[in-house]
């Protein structure tokens, strides 16, 4: 039995420091609800501080609280601060009944703002003639959260309330052949049930069948000594119990201390397995960048800062190159924030003027000079 709780808050939109870029590129986040109706089992959100019910998983998936004035207050928020991309809506049960996040995209729509929308649920379709207004009048984006083509009994233990996913491939086919770009984020992979090359390619396969364009992938992270934790590890143990061992293992260093996601060397071992049948399928591994809304003299620099924000997200899974993590990310930021074209700044001064960036040195001077020249 699920409970709605109707209120009002005071604020709905989350405003990043920095874009969160080479994974959803997002600045903004508006959402109408708290809790969850599909229940997943290891969704961050209701074992963390995000959620509104910590320690009571049943509570997070049986009560859900609707902003309603969710709206109302985008609106008046949105026009406050620079257009960018913003993460949006909830097409779980609850906007069959309340219509929440499609009056939230009709905001979006009036005020110019692109937006990406991170979904498990066939219903967004409901509202293709307003995603597709955005997309001509901005851009758009629809993710479909698909970690598995198979609609049996080990998918219904992670994921027991949500569509199948038959019908997550569907609603993309329906988004692709609207024309807006779609892809599913495969977040995460558990490990040893669905990082198998069976599960991958197959994902990613269907994901093409279906005119998807990307795959963001990333593995499962489990904060230390949460109730997540705690209950997902319970999960395995009940239902996997010669992988408890394993779990227990990958999430710890060679100390014993807990980790917050896999050990390093997990992810060098199934990214690349990834990277190849994104390559066969002709699929993206990652979201493109949507930059068409920027005026014509700042889109360069969001095309270049693109590169360095997925140039860092690669140098991240690489132990012996953290240090450059930080580099690519920094100049990615600097670039982004200019309030002028990086092609003019080189134009007048050359390798001189580019260094003078913030965050950008000579080699990265260089780079970007490469990039203006190809």
């Amino acid at each position: 039995m699920v409970e709605y709780e109707k209120y009002k808050p005071k604020k709905i939109l989350n405003i990043g420091k920095h874009i969160d870029g080479g994974w959803f590129w997002t600045k903004y986040s508006a959402h109408p609800y708290i809790g969850c109706q599909y229940g997943c089992q290891y969704c961050y959100v209701w074992g963390t501080k995000y959620s509104s019910y910590p320690n009571n998983y049943q509570k997070f998936c049986s009560l859900i609280k609707v902003k309603e004035n969710a709206p109302e207050l985008l609106k008046k928020e949105l026009k406050k601060v620079p257009v960018d991309l913003i993460a949006v809506g909830d097409w779980q049960p609850a906007e069959q009944e309340f219509h929440l996040s499609r009056k939230m995209l009709e905001v979006c729509l009036e005020l110019g703002f692109p937006v990406l929308l991170l979904e498990k649920s066939p219903l967004v379709v409901q509202d293709l003639d307003l995603i597709k207004k955005i997309n001509e009048k901005s851009e758009a984006i629809v993710a479909f959260s698909i970690i598995t083509t198979k609609d049996d009994r080990i998918r219904e233990i992670f994921e027991p309330n949500t569509p199948s996913a038959k019908a997550r491939f569907s609603a993309m086919a329906e988004i692709a052949k609207a024309g807006i770009t779609t892809g599913i984020s495969m977040m995460p992979i558990l490990p040893y049930i669905y990082d198998n090359d069976e599960n991958l390619e197959g994902v990613i396969a269907a994901t093409k069948k279906a005119g998807g364009k990307f795959v963001l992938a990333s593995s499962l992270t489990l904060e230390q000594g949460s109730f997540l934790k705690k209950s997902f590890l319970e999960i395995i143990k009940n239902n996997f119990v010669d992988l408890y061992p394993k779990y227990v293992n990958l999430f710890q260093d060679s100390q014993g201390k807990e980790l917050y996601g896999p050990r390093p060397e997990y992810w060098r071992s199934v990214g690349p397995k990834i990277a190849l049948f994104c390559t066969k399928y002709g699929i993206m591994p990652y979201i493109p960048r949507p930059v068409k809304y920027w005026p014509k003299s700042l889109k360069i620099n969001k095309e270049i800062a693109a590169d360095f924000y997925l140039k860092a997200r690669e140098f991240e899974y690489d132990l012996k190159n953290r240090y450059k993590v930080w580099a690519y990310r920094k100049a990615a930021w600097a670039l982004d924030e200019l309030d002028r074209g990086v092609d003019e700044i080189y134009k007048k001064s050359w390798l001189t003027g580019l260094q003078k960036i913030e965050g950008v040195g000579n080699r990265l001077a260089h780079a970007i000079e490469n990039e203006l020249k190809h």
